[in-house]
């Protein structure tokens, strides 16, 4: 079923992307110890190479480190990767359930650093994490903003006024941040200058139906906290 939203009653919207970005009560308390987890981890481990250039990619078992910030990261995941499937159901989704699989990094980059376009075919949803920005340049635009493309084929070609078409989405990122996006969606990190450290957590998560919904006074099936089975 093809997703589209009305929007007035002779207006729609077809073929929209579903994204997700919000600010996560309680990070202030969450995000030291979460910044100290990722750079202790970044001393002992020299991490790999993936869309990174510049900075430092951790292995992708960040969602089995121990501490209480972990839980809560993997508490956030859930709830916002358990909206935007509930609203992308297609239909009533109260009572839908389903088992959400995954796994997540950190990514510390400094002065210079960037990741270069890149999308994460073979999950469902993707998304970020906002730890830490580090003191960024206020004269560089684009300054560690992230951007996503416009999927749609051919829509460069279309000569709108406003420009609708065929333009990126720029999320200027805020500590506390979760952004989530369908994985097929292509984005970048504009190059980070500064001084500190931006320090993110990057996920993957793929969706399980595990029951369709059993209709009116079920309330939304519980997914539990994505983990590597």
């Amino acid at each position: 079923m093809a997703l589209h939203y009305q929007i007035s009653q002779d207006l729609l919207l077809a073929f929209p992307t579903p994204m997700l970005k919000a600010q996560m009560p309680g990070a202030e308390q969450v995000n030291p110890g979460l910044r100290e987890l990722i750079l202790q981890r970044e001393r002992d481990d020299p991490g790999v190479l993936r869309s990174n250039v510049g900075g430092w990619h951790s292995r992708d078992d960040l969602l089995n480190w121990p501490g209480r910030e972990i839980e809560a990261l993997k508490g956030w995941i859930t709830h916002g990767v358990q909206r935007l499937t509930e609203t992308t159901y297609g239909g009533d989704a109260r009572g839908l359930r389903f088992d959400l699989d995954g796994d997540a990094w950190a990514n510390v980059l400094r002065d210079g650093g960037y990741n270069k376009l890149h999308n994460h075919i073979g999950c469902s949803w993707s998304g970020v994490y906002y730890v830490s920005l580090g003191e960024r340049r206020a004269d560089v635009p684009g300054n560690g903003q992230i951007e996503f493309l416009d999927p749609r084929f051919g829509v460069d070609a279309v000569e709108l006024p406003g420009r609708p078409f065929g333009g990126s989405y720029v999320i200027d990122p805020e500590p506390g941040m979760l952004v989530i996006f369908p994985s097929w969606l292509y984005h970048y990190v504009n190059p980070f200058h500064g001084s500190g450290e931006r320090i993110t957590v990057a996920f993957n998560i793929r969706v399980r139906m595990l029951g369709q919904p059993q209709g009116p006074g079920q309330g939304p099936g519980q997914a539990p906290a994505p983990g590597p089975r």
